[in-house]
């Protein structure tokens, strides 16, 4: 198998990420998807469950709640419960909540499992190869490696895939911040938290049959909400 330099491109962009700018993460997913036609199925599968962590504000309450589905393109995932747990990211003041999203993906849901490329040794010695006279393109790809369990996933966000909801404070982030410790170095730092078995626990989760029962209570007020609304009428 020969990943071609446009594929190593594609990927490290991906992973470098586009600070919210919708306009480039839609160019970013037309490059991942055109690069990864010609990759080999077994890259393009995951059999484990993956998580995503997402912010939750007032605006996605209707579509993720109450219609069951929120489609926001290609999103990375990760196999990792613990990673999407407690990494939280950067601090989001506007949101409501943050919920963790549990999804078994299909093989046609999966665009690239980053995972599976780690494992591959000549996907190493080619990327070796590429970066020598192209290390810009691998900085992302080096830096990220597998230490984030990354699939990149093409599915939508459902309410009733919410495995955990939780507040949009993070110990782990405010320790950062006094360490002076850079957002893109807090992937690193976290994975190497976790495999010392010294998660950060502060942070309380509202899972299983308990987020389960807070997303019904939302979906039975939205019900409610509506019916007031066409009493008024």
């Amino acid at each position: 198998m020969t990943f071609e330099k446009d594929f190593f491109i594609a990927l490290n962009n991906w992973q470098k990420g586009w600070k919210e700018d919708p306009k480039l993460k839609l160019e970013f997913e037309n490059k991942i998807i055109e690069a990864c036609k010609n990759i080999p199925l077994k890259y393009k599968v995951c059999k484990d469950s993956c998580y995503r962590k997402r912010f939750i504000h007032k605006g996605d309450l209707v579509d993720i709640f109450y219609n069951n589905e929120k489609n926001e393109g290609f999103t990375s995932w990760t196999t990792d419960k613990a990673y999407a747990e407690f990494f939280k990211g950067k601090y989001k003041d506007n949101a409501v909540t943050a919920a963790i999203f549990e999804h078994k993906p299909k093989e046609n849901e999966v665009i690239l499992n980053i995972n599976k490329l780690w494992e591959c040794s000549e996907f190493e010695k080619q990327l070796k190869a590429f970066s020598i006279e192209n290390i810009d393109d691998c900085k992302a790809i080096y830096h990220f490696k597998d230490i984030q369990g990354e699939v990149i996933l093409n599915v939508p966000l459902k309410g009733n895939e919410i495995y955990g909801l939780t507040g949009i404070s993070s110990p782990f982030d405010d320790i950062c911040d006094s360490a002076n410790i850079s957002e893109e170095d807090r992937p690193k730092k976290f994975k190497e938290l976790i495999d010392k078995g010294a998660y950060i626990e502060e942070i309380t989760y509202v899972k299983g049959e308990a987020a389960k029962n807070a997303i019904n209570n939302t979906i039975w007020q939205f019900h409610e909400l509506l019916e007031n609304i066409k009493d008024k009428k």
